[in-house]
Parts: C-alpha cells; structure tokens; sequence
C-alpha cells in the first residue's frame, strides 16, 4: 500500500473514497462527501470500525478517539483525518 506521504493531496480524497467503497462494498460513484450512515445500508459499526482501522493506516495518522462516535458523513471521515 502506498504512504500517505506519496499521495498527492488531490489523491488522498480519492484514495479515501475508493477504500470507503471498497470496505462497503458499493460503487465509489455513490460517495461523496455528504454520503451519511442513512445513506448506505452497508454502513453499520463493523464497517464504521474498518473505515476507521483502514484509513489510519492507509494515512498513516490516527483519529482522535473522541471524534469517533461523532462522525456520521465521509466529510466527518476527511475532517477527523486531517488533524
């Protein structure tokens, strides 16, 4: 798997949403940033968990356990990543 480091910051997004679709299972043309856990059936704690799991090491980075439960969007995903 590619570093985040060696993702250009136009291809983490990207990147986010292709392993986002991977994990649930859908087609990444369904995501976006305002995607929410009603939107998508596929969206339940386990898979909530992975996204967290897969994106902390795709990003190298680790998302603020308070943040967590909180997140309810793929922007909410995006946002916690980035601090």
């Amino acid at each position: 798997m590619t570093p985040a480091a060696d993702i250009p910051a136009a291809g983490r997004r990207e990147a986010f949403f292709a392993l986002a679709a991977r994990i649930f299972g859908v087609d990444p043309e369904r995501l976006d940033a305002n995607t929410s856990r009603d939107d998508l059936a596929e969206w339940d704690s386990i898979n909530h968990l992975r996204l967290v799991m897969e994106s902390e090491r795709l990003f190298s980075t680790r998302m603020p356990l308070a943040d967590i439960p909180g997140i309810s969007t793929l922007g909410d995903f995006i946002r916690a990543l980035e601090k």
